[in-house]
């Protein structure tokens, strides 16, 4: 496929058009997607209204972005614990589970994940190379550096983020970071807490009468058809996490980019409304003797990943998320008129 920009003349108070395949998008001048700092942070609003910021206000030891909303202002991720006093009725079990966030359990035989026990480590903002506003997508580049609960540099990263609105008012977000080891080689354990991902709220959690105290009227699909709770573990090239929220049926797909390790990679998507993708819980999945999942980088070398998340109205069906995802892996080139 090809994506056409077909560039109009904004003096003349004239919308832009581009061209995905044969989709057509258009967007008028006023139209923006503003990406501005704040700080530390950075607060991304797409038409004048907020969409999400990525902060380390919202979380101890790691960068979020939270809140992330509809276009309405409803909460596509679960309020508690960085809200805590919003809806007591909210589930308040996993206080690590905040916003959308990108780490793993166990790095160089440290925790990152959890938050809870002091000697876990940190990944820290460290800074901003771009933040960028713009008609067609708004982003930034943000460094992050990875510190041992001794406080050791033991990695740094950078993070490639870029948002874009499409025609119905659904969101893409694009999220690409790159891993370099710093001052010896780099190993991510095998364990299923990582390592990409977000806790959606409590009513897109599944109808369950398990051991969960937590029962929402959510779904979980997948590209291979094993949805719902046989969903956990599985590899998909994307999964996607629906249900009501006030009322509105929506929902939260994760595409898996091609390039990325292990594609199609395995997923901890739990009925309880946790919604992660993570290639390095082999052994945790069952999917491979003890070990299996670990994976390490060589000083001098780096890994990256790279996801797409599309925020979208409707069940999977009415989002087109297969369609979408093949638009995803399948990159277009790109040319200007």
């Amino acid at each position: 496929a090809t994506l056409t920009f077909i560039l109009d003349d904004l003096s003349q108070g004239q919308s832009r058009t581009y061209r995905l395949g044969q989709v057509v998008f258009v967007r008028k001048p006023d139209k923006q997607i503003e990406v501005t700092k704040d700080g530390d942070d950075v607060e991304i609003t797409v038409d004048q209204k907020i969409f999400t910021r990525y902060t380390m206000k919202a979380a101890p030891n790691k960068p979020v972005f939270y809140p992330i909303l509809t276009p309405d202002g409803s909460h596509m991720t679960r309020r508690w614990p960085v809200e805590p006093t919003v809806d007591p009725g909210e589930s308040h079990d996993h206080p690590h589970h905040r916003g959308l966030w990108f780490t793993h359990s166990v790095v160089n035989g440290t925790d990152f994940w959890s938050e809870e026990d002091p000697k876990v480590g940190r990944t820290i903002n460290t800074g901003f190379e771009r933040v960028q506003s713009g008609w067609v997508y708004g982003g930034f580049m943000a460094k992050t550096e990875w510190r041992t609960r001794d406080d050791n540099l033991i990695a740094t990263d950078r993070r490639d983020v870029r948002i874009l609105e499409l025609p119905n008012g659904d969101r893409l977000m694009d999220f690409s970071v790159t891993i370099s080891p710093v001052g010896g080689p780099l190993t991510f354990g095998d364990n299923k807490d990582g390592l990409f991902g977000l806790r959606v709220p409590d009513s897109l959690a599944l109808h369950t009468d398990r051991s969960s105290k937590i029962t929402g009227e959510g779904h979980i699909e997948t590209a291979s058809g094993t949805n719902d709770r046989d969903a956990w573990g599985k590899p998909n090239d994307w999964v996607d996490y629906w249900g009501p929220v006030n009322g509105k049926t929506v929902g939260v797909a994760i595409f898996d980019a091609p390039s990325n390790i292990r594609h199609p990679e395995t997923w901890h998507a739990r009925d309880y409304a946790l919604f992660t993708v993570n290639p390095f819980g082999l052994h945790d999945f069952g999917r491979g003797d003890k070990g299996a999942g670990a994976y390490t980088i060589p000083v001098g070398k780096t890994i990256n990943f790279t996801y797409r998340l599309l925020f979208h109205q409707g069940d999977t069906k009415a989002a087109g998320i297969a369609e979408q995802y093949a638009a995803f892996a399948d990159t277009p080139d790109v040319s200007f008129q």
